[in-house]
């Protein structure tokens, strides 16, 4: 029931993204048809003259009350909600109901999200493209940092390349994609490892052991089970040259609409430029962009801030 309602929700979202899309061809067409170059007139020509956009919006108000916390609403509520009349909100409901968006409860005579959303979600999720959609993130993400920024999964308990975006200056980052790396001493692997549970991470360690690749790198699965506990509470993972003298990376997880982690992306650079100082800010701006790849796959973050504590702000682990 819990996989249904999510389903139904995320279709919910994407017909809203229909929504903008179609608003945007009706605006392209009338400045073709009218030879105006005005954006302006042509919003004005669109929402002052096709009624059936009008409906579509308020359609779309209507199927936004419903949520989680509030799956089944009466039509005063939906009214209230929205501000449209009672017997605006009724006939757009009866609407809804006779295309299968909506059904009514026949004992509480109250409206809830129609089986035909669940039909819609299956397909709406099987588009889901992590790597389509992440890509220009992170060609926005490296043209703000000048950094090399990657995307990476989880695969066979490693973390490997998924997409690379190098970034502007000279010096090149070793890493490619495909290439295949251990999640401990990683920011990417240990952003990923921090939404896991403590069994599943000794699990990943048990099958691909601890290897000193610095003075940095973790010594024990019991130290990087204290590191991945910073992590969750900062947002963020930082690789503080443990996989590589003079290379620091700061990481953030990537969730989709069932809540689960499906990957990672970090911004990786030389330590003498991304300085312990700068981790805490550029760790804000790994997060903000993970959070938005993370809302196109249609998760709904339950908030949070980005901040943390100046301990918990602190680079990688104490040493």
């Amino acid at each position: 029931m819990q996989t249904i309602s999510i389903q139904l929700l995320t279709s919910k979202k994407l017909f809203t993204k229909w929504l903008a899309i179609t608003s945007y061809k009706t605006v392209s067409r009338i400045m073709r048809q009218t030879g105006k170059n005005s954006v302006l007139r042509a919003h004005q020509k669109l929402f002052n003259h096709p009624y059936r956009i009008q409906v579509i919006d308020r359609a779309v108000e209507v199927l936004d009350c419903f949520t989680f916390n509030k799956p089944e609403l009466s039509v005063g509520e939906v009214s209230a909600t929205t501000g449209l009349h009672k017997s605006t909100a009724h006939r757009i409901l009866m609407a809804l109901e006779y295309n299968g968006l909506v059904e009514q409860n026949q004992e509480t005579a109250k409206y809830r999200l129609g089986i035909k959303f669940f039909k819609l979600g299956q397909q709406a999720v099987a588009r889901l493209n992590l790597r389509d959609i992440a890509r220009s993130h992170l060609r926005a993400l490296m043209e703000e940092t000048g950094e090399t920024v990657h995307l990476a999964i989880l695969d066979n308990d490693q973390v490997v390349y998924l997409e690379k975006v190098e970034g502007s200056h000279a010096l090149r980052m070793p890493s490619r994609v495909g290439r295949h790396i251990p999640t401990y001493c990683t920011s990417l692997g240990k952003a990923m490892l921090s939404c896991l549970n403590e069994t599943e991470v000794r699990r990943i360690i048990q099958n691909h052991p601890i290897q000193q690749y610095t003075p940095n790198t973790v010594k024990s699965v019991e130290e990087l089970l204290v590191e991945l506990k910073r992590t969750r509470k900062r947002g963020y993972a930082v690789d503080n040259e443990e996989i590589e003298v003079g290379l620091r990376c700061a990481g953030a997880p990537i969730r989709d609409y069932t809540g689960e982690m499906v990957g990672a992306i970090s911004v990786a650079g030389p330590s003498a430029r991304l300085t312990r100082e700068k981790i805490p800010a550029l760790g804000s701006v790994v997060m903000k962009v993970a959070a938005a790849i993370s809302q196109e796959l249609c998760f709904e973050a339950p908030g949070h801030d980005g901040r943390g504590t100046e301990k918990e702000l602190s680079i990688g682990r104490a040493k």
